[in-house]
């Protein structure tokens, strides 16, 4: 049976038909490759306004949205839902600054090289100087490689606020360069004094055996009395029983002038451990100033009378 070439298109109608629709999936496939291609730009550009537009920071977050393509074969790109909540939260300005702050710990904990972004972001805009401090606190538990160097940037760089905030967070990190750092803040008299004093009780704070050297080391060799009140704080901080022999022979030393001893049993009052056996060998010392203070920390660390006959009274049925 022959077909019925009456219901084909003619040749010349069927190229007509053919050809403008080549041209527009050549033009689709094109458009798709350069958005694909524009995407990190795109990216850079949210995220140079973030900080001062609450509404970029939603748009970071749909940027980061997971997306599918296979080029060559099946890869996902996407911001982790977490990271990108956090972010935004950092840089909306309705917030609370505590609730930015938190948000910038979190992101230090998540150490992400998109959390990492946002966080110096922080540093070098207009942000508050304490929230600038929470950043540079929450890289001290950052995972990121970046943050040992920056955390040392920030430590000695010009802003107290933000440096104090990278003494804590230099404590936090805990590690012998963390140390180190500190150590040449306490030192350094050019250091402001609320960073060194600030470094000080970051070193109590540091469980390495160094931590504690530097501590006894500036005890004697510094000086200025707020830094040297700081350090015995930061001595009062550690477990007792790494300090106690410290603290006896300062406390013993015939060459330590009483108000700097008054500061050290103050310190020791704070410090982990039963320390009340200890400061009660101080109750008679030849100091009046020395008495008064060991007597008021042992009644602070002792329960009093009433307390304690309660504490040992059963219970009424």
């Amino acid at each position: 049976m022959k077909s019925d070439s009456s219901t084909r298109p003619p040749e010349g109608i069927r190229g007509k038909v053919l050809w403008p629709m080549a041209v527009v999936l050549v033009f689709l496939a094109v458009a798709l490759l350069v958005s694909r291609r524009s995407q990190p730009a795109a990216r850079q550009q949210v995220e140079n306004v973030a900080s001062s537009n609450a509404a970029a920071s939603t748009a970071l977050a749909a940027l980061n949205a997971p997306r599918t393509f296979r080029p060559r074969a099946s890869q996902t790109i996407e911001m982790e839902p977490e990271t990108a909540r956090q972010i935004s939260w950092l840089f909306d300005k309705s917030l609370s600054l505590q609730l930015r702050s938190q948000a910038a710990h979190a992101l230090g904990k998540i150490g992400t090289d998109e959390a990492m972004a946002a966080l110096k972001n922080v540093l070098t805009n207009d942000s508050p100087r304490y929230l600038k401090a929470a950043v540079a606190e929450g890289l001290g538990q950052s995972p990121n490689p970046e943050a040992p160097g920056l955390l040392k940037e920030l430590a000695t760089g010009k802003d107290e606020i933000t440096a104090r905030g990278a003494a804590r967070g230099l404590a936090a990190r805990g590690d012998s360069q963390a140390v180190d750092t500190l150590g040449g803040l306490l030192f350094n008299d050019q250091t402001p004094l609320s960073v060194r004093t600030e470094a000080a009780l970051a070193l109590g704070d540091v469980e390495l055996p160094g931590a504690q050297d530097l501590l006894t080391r500036a005890v004697t060799q510094i000086q200025d009395d707020d830094v040297r009140e700081s350090v015995l704080d930061g001595l009062g901080r550690r477990p007792f029983s790494e300090t106690e022999q410290f603290f006896r022979n300062y406390l013993n030393s015939s060459d330590v002038p009483p108000e700097a001893k008054v500061l050290a049993i103050e310190a020791v009052t704070d410090a982990e451990g039963d320390v009340a056996p200890f400061l009660s060998n101080y109750l008679n010392d030849p100091n009046p100033d020395v008495r008064a203070a060991a007597k008021q920390a042992v009644d602070t660390l002792s329960p009093s009378p009433t307390n304690a006959s309660e504490a040992a009274a059963p219970s009424a049925r």
